[in-house]
């Protein structure tokens, strides 16, 4: 940013052409003379001067909105420059509101800690807004990397999206729900589950079967809302209703205490203790599959600190 500009924005912090004058070392008629020059070049003035304090007038204040525009874009610009060049002192913000997000970075943090102690990172969890908004976020560098269902690659070319894994969506419910009891000799183990060794033809094809089951549903619109219309029809629901879709852990808690059904998944199984109550139905459905990405700008490819941060995201899941 110019000096003149700068002196321009001191002026509007101290809201005093003679304080901010004291903080840039310089005399207040001088700095007053080239806020003048300033404002004769712009073609309107910046400060009301007639008001104490000194105040902003309506196109001072689209100016100083424009400076500070240009500001946090110089700041993204030093993060992302320092990032590049310094892998002991840089910076890395990972986002999602996929309810993976959730369950997975923990772990993933812990070894990248470990790896680099000295790295600043900062967790984005929870984003309110649909994929554009995150991939928004992704454009404008306040994310580096985002943990998604998506693939934006089918849609756009500046980004590079790393397959990470694949989970499975799984019906579970307690054994003491009304129509449980007599499903039970389809469930699978939790085990079953998270080490694949149950057999194909265990798979549910007719998920009729969970016709008199009442489900926990998910607001409307919501991937998993849409997963499991998909995958049970017109099922019925509970009379519980959890209006926030990223709250999935209150969902499988509802599930665990008798109230409702639900769907979950895998990775959520495997994050839960074993409870001899929860039964697990595995659903014959390619809309059962669900794969989780990480993605990120494609002009952020050579990053070494993107790069660290995904290699050691795979070398912990490709291990499960």
């Amino acid at each position: 940013m110019e000096t003149i500009a700068k002196y321009a924005y001191q002026v509007y912090k101290r809201e005093s052409f003679s304080k901010a004058a004291k903080d840039l070392y310089i005399s207040q008629p001088s700095l007053s003379a080239a806020i003048s020059r300033l404002e004769n070049e712009l073609g309107f003035r910046i400060f009301d001067r007639s008001t104490l304090p000194c105040s902003l007038t309506p196109e001072g204040r689209i100016y100083i909105e424009s400076l500070e525009e240009i500001m946090e874009s110089e700041n993204n610009m030093r993060k992302r420059i320092t990032a590049i060049s310094d892998t002991d002192h840089g910076y890395i913000t990972v986002g999602g509101s996929s309810f993976a997000s959730y369950l997975i970075l923990s772990e993933i943090c812990d070894e990248f800690y470990k790896k680099h102690p000295k790295i600043n990172v900062t967790l984005d969890i929870g984003n309110v807004g649909n994929h554009e908004f995150l991939l928004e976020k992704l454009d404008n560098h306040e994310l580096d990397i985002l943990v998604a269902y998506i693939d934006p690659r089918k849609k756009y070319t500046k980004y590079i999206s790393e397959p990470f894994f694949e989970e499975r969506l799984v019906i579970a419910m307690n054994k003491k729900m009304n129509g449980a009891e007599k499903l039970r000799h389809l469930a699978l183990t939790r085990d079953e589950i998270l080490t694949k060794s149950y057999y194909p033809d265990r798979e549910i094809e007719d998920t009729s079967i969970f016709g008199d089951i009442e489900f926990l549903s998910f607001p409307r619109r919501s991937q998993t809302e849409q997963r499991m219309v998909k995958i049970l029809g017109n099922y019925k629901t509970s009379h519980y209703e959890i209006q926030n879709a990223r709250h999935s852990e209150m969902h499988y808690n509802l599930m665990s205490a008798g109230i409702g059904a639900v769907l979950t998944s895998s990775l959520a199984i495997a994050q839960k203790p074993y409870d001899e109550n929860i039964l697990f139905f595995m659903p014959k459905s390619e809309d059962s599959y669900r794969k989780v990405f990480l993605v990120y700008n494609y002009s952020s490819k050579n990053n070494p600190l993107i790069k660290s941060f995904i290699n050691v995201a795979k070398s912990i899941y490709l291990k499960k």
